[in-house]
């Protein structure tokens, strides 16, 4: 499993992902990924995230899509 979390998510909150971390603790085959920059869509921006973010145009980031891919990519 690859679990990734942008720190600037406000819908789902990084303690969410330690959740998911503590939870899966036993499982050898789980990767997780912390994108400070990042919000829920997986798009860079500065400050606190806020709904009115998801009005500007944008993309997701180029280390999402370089980390599924080398994760799709492995073994």
């Amino acid at each position: 499993m690859l679990i990734l979390q942008g720190e600037r998510d406000y819908q789902v909150p990084v303690n969410n992902y330690d959740s998911w971390k503590d939870g899966l603790k036993d499982k050898s085959n789980v990767e997780y990924k912390l994108y400070p920059k990042l919000n829920h869509l997986f798009m860079e921006g500065v400050g606190k995230s806020t709904p009115d973010e998801y009005d500007k145009p944008g993309h997701v980031s180029i280390d999402i899509i370089d980390d599924i891919a080398k994760w799709i990519k492995k073994d």
